[in-house]
């Protein structure tokens, strides 16, 4: 298996971030002048520009390390027991979400403090002002998009691919992904203190276990559920 530099390792985090921004500052306001909220346009990018950056990155390693398939780029190939595999899934996902509740206050004076120079759009969270059609649309799209897909290609990408090729860190590997995949949210500063104290946990017990199942389950278990709860928001 190859092995990254740490100064690839940090590249390899944290460009796709900024292209994806980059389309989310470009699509967001040219969407919004049809009725869509800001979160329309985050999907648009992660369509448009994440999946793909990530697919071809993983192409490119594939040929690099004479691999027949991207999913031998995984470095975590080993397969905890479905019941213990649940169980962990499930612990992460609790942590994560009591994580998210109590750093919320945090998270609102970071934004307004520190992110008061950012458009209003680009911090935005609810859907107040928009329309119902829209919003449902942009609803489904994200329980689709970052319910199963998005999930999906990133664990490859991050946990799969870049975390095991991350030796040249040491035993700080995991918390040096964690950190480097939170920060590559540039989309989402607002919320930084709390991905990381969230990603931690799982990273480490991804990196312990060897089971990319674990990270792929755990993703899409928040994102699915924070999507369904997104649609208490539709009548707001």
């Amino acid at each position: 298996m190859h092995q990254l530099s740490k100064t690839k390792s940090v590249l390899f985090h944290l460009y796709p971030g900024l292209l994806i921004t980059t389309g989310f500052i470009l699509l967001t306001p040219l969407f919004m002048r049809y009725g869509f909220p800001p979160q329309f346009g985050m999907l648009l990018s992660i369509i448009l520009v994440a999946v793909p950056i990530l697919f071809f990155h993983l192409l490119s390693a594939k040929k690099a390390e004479n691999k027949t398939s991207i999913m031998q780029l995984n470095g975590f190939t080993k397969k905890l027991p479905t019941g213990k595999l649940i169980l962990y899934a499930v612990g992460l996902v609790v942590l994560a979400f009591v994580i998210w509740g109590a750093t919320q206050p945090l998270n609102a004076v970071i934004t307004k403090q520190l992110l008061s120079w950012l458009p209003d759009w680009y911090t935005e969270q609810d859907f107040s002002g928009y329309g119902k059609n829209k919003i449902v649309i942009t609803l489904v799209f994200n329980l689709v998009l970052n319910g199963f897909l998005a999930p999906l290609i990133e664990e490859i990408y991050f946990r799969g691919y870049l975390l095991p090729r991350m030796k040249s860190w040491g035993r700080w590997a995991f918390v040096v992904n964690a950190i480097l995949f939170s920060l590559y949210h540039f989309w989402q500063p607002y919320i930084y203190v709390t991905l990381i104290l969230s990603l931690l946990p799982m990273t480490w017990l991804v990196w312990k276990t060897k089971d990319l199942r674990l990270a792929i389950l755990t993703h899409s278990l928040l994102n699915i559920i924070g999507a369904l709860l997104s649609f208490g928001l539709i009548n707001k």
